[in-house]
């Protein structure tokens, strides 16, 4: 097979700080990176990269089978980098010119049902094409498109030679999201995602209440960021994280053990998981408090008893912003778990849009 190929090199002031930055990202994004010397390697699941890097600059080149996978690359590599320097870089690419490309992670997907599972909770399941991907355990994440406000239309977007995004012209670009993926049927090319009703009524929330079979929204990823293997677990987080901790619980061996502590406003919004593993689930009631206004979530994180008896460890910890920040300076300053022992995530942040977290740096 006859695989097409391009590079660009970037100029880049202390460059390997920020392709450590880059690397560390790919990686927990599910991509597979070794590294020989100044070369890293990085493994997509639609092709390859290699990055060398000097004092000042980095030399980015990419193979992939096909137009929609070189570009696709691209704007991995592009979106990444720019997103670890902290400003949009102008990154300009050569050799192989793929023309406008759609997003190789972008899956249609139509409502075909509607299930209230708590009084806060709307569970709802879609049929959708190219769902394989999603259905890996460690891919939770993603990214949804939905329809801006007052429109049902829903412009997809393209993908240029130079990995950025473009949309149709004149088109009111839809609200991106992000979410969970709560459960995954491929044999039925079905999948089923949750969502939290806020009380301030955002995007997803907005969608949700008023869905209806025939509904169509887009889906971006998966974005990784789930467990690792491990003999014992720690999953902490609120309604926002619920969806993750429930296919994290259910997704675990036999042989796991571990605890999960769920914060949620009363036992209304509790719910039951079917798994093999040893987990005990601890419901944590914050009562007439508002979401992210206490410490109940870190104060229980903080009494855990952790294994003393060479077990190995993983944490997976998600919710409001400060909570987030609590739980994560905790793990890693108290109980002296690497990098590679936990994933601890802001899922949002009182008093801001996701737009406003994503430029503050706020994840």
């Amino acid at each position: 097979m006859t695989l097409l190929t391009s590079d660009t090199t970037i100029a880049l002031s202390d460059a390997p700080r920020h392709v450590s930055g880059l690397v560390e990202l790919m990686a927990r994004h599910d991509v597979e990176v070794t590294r020989d010397g100044d070369t890293y390697r990085g493994r997509f699941s639609f092709g390859e990269a290699r990055l060398t890097v000097s004092p000042d600059r980095v030399l980015m080149e990419i193979e992939a089978p096909d137009a929609a996978a070189l570009n696709g690359i691209k704007l991995e590599l592009s979106g990444s980098l720019s997103y670890v320097c902290g400003r949009e870089l102008d990154i300009r690419w050569s050799g192989d010119v793929a023309g406008l490309t759609r997003l190789p992670k972008l899956c249609v997907l139509t409502v075909l049902g509607v299930e209230t599972i708590t009084p806060h909770m709307r569970r709802i399941t879609f049929s959708g094409d190219n769902l394989a991907r999603f259905a890996n355990d460690t891919n939770l994440h993603m990214r949804l498109a939905f329809p801006a406000d007052g429109t049902e239309d829903l412009p997809l977007p393209l993908v240029d030679g130079n990995g950025r995004i473009v949309w149709p012209e004149g088109a009111t670009l839809p609200i991106l999201r992000k979410y969970t993926v709560r459960k995954v049927d491929l044999a039925q090319s079905l999948c089923w995602i949750d969502f939290y009703l806020h009380a301030d009524g955002g995007p997803g929330s907005r969608f949700a209440a008023a869905a209806k079979p025939g509904d169509v929204i887009g889906m971006i990823g998966p974005g990784g960021l789930g467990v690792r293997p491990a003999d014992w677990y720690l999953l902490a987080g609120d309604e926002t994280a619920l969806p993750a901790i429930g296919r994290i619980v259910e997704s675990l061996p036999a042989s796991a053990r571990g605890v999960a502590l769920i914060e949620v406003a009363d036992t209304g919004e509790e719910q039951s998981f079917t798994t093999d593993a040893a987990i005990e689930i601890r419901w944590l009631h914050r009562g007439d408090a508002a979401a992210g206004t206490t410490t109940l979530l870190a104060d229980a994180v903080r009494e855990v008893a952790f294994p003393e008896d060479g077990s190995t460890v993983f944490a997976w910890a998600a919710g409001e912003f400060d909570t987030f920040r609590s739980i994560r300076s905790h793990l890693r300053a108290d109980r002296g778990l690497k990098t590679d022992q936990h994933f601890v995530l802001s899922y949002w942040r009182k008093g801001r849009t996701e737009e406003e977290m994503e430029k503050a740096g706020d994840h």
